[in-house]
Order: C-alpha cells, then sequence, then structure tokens
C-alpha cells in the first residue's frame, strides 16, 4: 500500500489525479486557437459519420464495429484506440480532418488501461468547457457495467449508455438522441459543467475525538472551505443525522464527510446504497475521506472499499489539496440526483454555505 500521501479508495472509480496534462489534449490546446467552426450538415446520415471507437478488448470491439456497419456506418471512418488517450489521439486529429460537417461520435468503454473512459470523457468535456474543439463530439458509453454508470454516476459525462455488448437496437436509439442533439440541441447536462470551488464544499467532520475534529475540519478551512459550512458531529447518531439533514441542502454544494472513526463507514455506504435498489439515488451523496491516525493501515484491509479516498495519518496542506482534486474528478464524473431531476434543473447558479439544508 502506498504511505504517506494520499490515495483514492474503492468507494467509487475516481479517475487518477495527474500532474501534468495529457498530450492529445495539449495538441489540440495548440491546433484550435482561432480556428473558424465548420459548416454543419443536418442531414445526418451513419455513412458519413466520424467515428472514434475506445475498446481494450479485440473481441467485444470487433462485435461492436460489426453492429455499427449493420446501421450505416462505413468501416474507414471507424478509428479504433484501446484506451482514453489514443481516443483523445484521434479526436485531435479529427478536428481538421474527416467529414467536419456533420457529427462526431466517440464510443468508450468505461474499463480501460491507461486512461478510462470516465477520465476521457471528462477531459473532452474540459475542451468543449473551453470552446477549444472547432468539431465537438457526442459521447457515448458502451460498458457491462452500464447500470453502474447510469444509476450510481447519473450517466457522468456520456450522452447515452449502452450495454456490452451492443447491438442494432441499441445502436438506433442512439443515433436518434444523436440526430435530435446535432439538429435541435437537445441533450443532457453534463457532470463536468459542474462547479467545482472549495469554497463551494459542505463538510461533516465526524470522530470521536474532539482535537481530530478540529484538526480536519481546519485543514480543509485553510484550503478554502468556509468555516460556517463545517459541521462536527462526535457520534455515529449525530453523523447520520446531519446526512439526512444535508439531503434537503443545495445539490449543486458537493458534500464531504471527513471521517475520523472507520467503523461508521459502513453504516455512510447503507444509506446511500439503500436507495439504487429501487433505481433511485440520494439527492446529495456524500465524497467520504478517511481521516483517521490509522489510515495507511486501514488502506490496507476491506474497509478501502467504504472511502473515496484517504489521508495520510500525518496530513499537511499539500495532501489536503491533492484530496481535493480527488474530490472534483468525482464531482465532475457524477451527475447529480435522478435523470429527471438533472435534466429538468434550470434552478438559479447561486448557493450559500451555513446551512446543510435549503
Amino acid at each position: 500500500m502506498t504511505e504517506n500521501i494520499p490515495f483514492a479508495g474503492m468507494r467509487s472509480d475516481v479517475p487518477p489525479v495527474r500532474p501534468r496534462t495529457p498530450s492529445p489534449i495539449r495538441k489540440v490546446n495548440e491546433a484550435m486557437a482561432n480556428v473558424p467552426m465548420p459548416a454543419r450538415d443536418l442531414d445526418v446520415n451513419p455513412a458519413n459519420i466520424d467515428v472514434i471507437y475506445a475498446e481494450d478488448e479485440e473481441v467485444f470491439r470487433e462485435t461492436a464495429i460489426h453492429e455499427l456497419l449493420k446501421v450505416g456506418f462505413v468501416r474507414s471512418n471507424i478509428h479504433e484506440a484501446d484506451n482514453g488517450i489514443g481516443a483523445l489521439e484521434h479526436l485531435a486529429k479529427l478536428q481538421m480532418e474527416g467529414h467536419c460537417t456533420m457529427p462526431l461520435l466517440v464510443l468508450l468503454d468505461v474499463r480501460m488501461p491507461g486512461m478510462d473512459g470516465r477520465e476521457c470523457a471528462l477531459q473532452i468535456q474540459e475542451l468543449v468547457k473551453k470552446r477549444l474543439l472547432r468539431r465537438e463530439p457526442f459521447v457515448v458509453c458502451i460498458s457491462s457495467i452500464h447500470r453502474q454508470v447510469t444509476v450510481d454516476e447519473g450517466k457522468g459525462n456520456f450522452q447515452v449508455v449502452l450495454p456490452k455488448p451492443i447491438n442494432t437496437a441499441f445502436l438506433d436509439e442512439a443515433m436518434d438522441l444523436l440526430r435530435k442533439w446535432w439538429t435541435l440541441g437537445h441533450g443532457r447536462q453534463l457532470a463536468a459543467w459542474k462547479t467545482f470551488d472549495p469554497s463551494q464544499l459542505d463538510i461533516i467532520a465526524a470522530d470521536t475525538e474532539p482535537v481530530c475534529r478540529l484538526a480536519a475540519s481546519t485543514a480543509f478551512t485553510q484550503a478554502g472551505v468556509e468555516s460556517d459550512a463545517v459541521f462536527e458531529a462526535e457520534d455515529e447518531e449525530e453523523l447520520m443525522d446531519l446526512l439526512n439533514e444535508a439531503q434537503d441542502g443545495d445539490q449543486r454544494r458537493p458534500l464531504v464527510i471527513l471521517l475520523g472513526t472507520a467503523a461508521w463507514a459502513p453504516r455512510i455506504r447503507e444509506y446511500v446504497e439503500q436507495p439504487k435498489h429501487e433505481q433511485s439515488r440520494r439527492r446529495r451523496e456524500p465524497f467520504v475521506v478517511c481521516t483517521s491516525v490509522d489510515s495507511d493501515r486501514i488502506g490496507g484491509t476491506q474497509a478501502v472499499e467504504h472511502f473515496h479516498a484517504f489521508l495520510p495519518g500525518k496530513f499537511s496542506q499539500n495532501d489536503v489539496k491533492w484530496c481535493l482534486e480527488f474530490c472534483r474528478l468525482w464531482w465532475q464524473t457524477r451527475s447529480d440526483g435522478t435523470a429527471d431531476e438533472e435534466d429538468g434543473d434550470d434552478g438559479d447558479s447561486g448557493s450559500e454555505a451555513g446551512s446543510l439544508s435549503a
């Protein structure tokens, strides 16, 4: 187990913190400045659509390509990759090549080496937000864990989530949504567009020891969290009361639990998971950080599955910044609430600290 630095837990698949920007992203940054947008052809024909397909298992890739050809895509227009980095390479290249007046379709598996589908989709949306893409892609997830991506993550940064292996019926449905997106501007509000700022976090510091609660909460306020957005729980029942109260709070504010008592973690997970049996989710799922002085040992046990991130026993402000970056990546790869809630949310963008509930 890695010691003395923050590390991700198994509570969710958090994309890795990258000290450097991946090279395909830098290529787009350098090449797309002041390049005009192409004209848009509204007569969408699969035969003229460029496809980027990232899948690390060749059998599934060939099966999916066979299905794509059935619904009218052309083999020479399908660009294959075995991970997210390869998909970004193709994306950079196709900004100035291919059928520029037609939609660009990106198909991503979730679990891939090097860069997975979640991180790739996030990187794409970061480019879209910065208006660095001449050709904005329609991003589709094809995965054997499609239920997790749909229910647990609210579809994240994917416009469509399809099960693996795909068939023509699924592709026809995706094409219908692509046409509406391309011609009418209909699409999901994607997770990457959510704001993340430490000053907009709500924090619950939970520990039996007052000095440990104070140390954890102080470290995060020094990193930019508002002091009146920090709440303390000295026992498990108080923690659960605060977590339940937080469900009525502002969904646009990430909720973070700094948990110093690892024995309380299973109950938090049970609380979060219970609605998912009915294809629903808690309004505000917390990002759970282990702040125990024994976190290095806990991270090497089965308890790792209850946490999103771990701070080392003797953590520094630099460790807190890394932990906040884990939280940002988690926050911006997961949509809020149910699909109906997120698609219908036209609320005011402002938010205030000081209360876990509205």
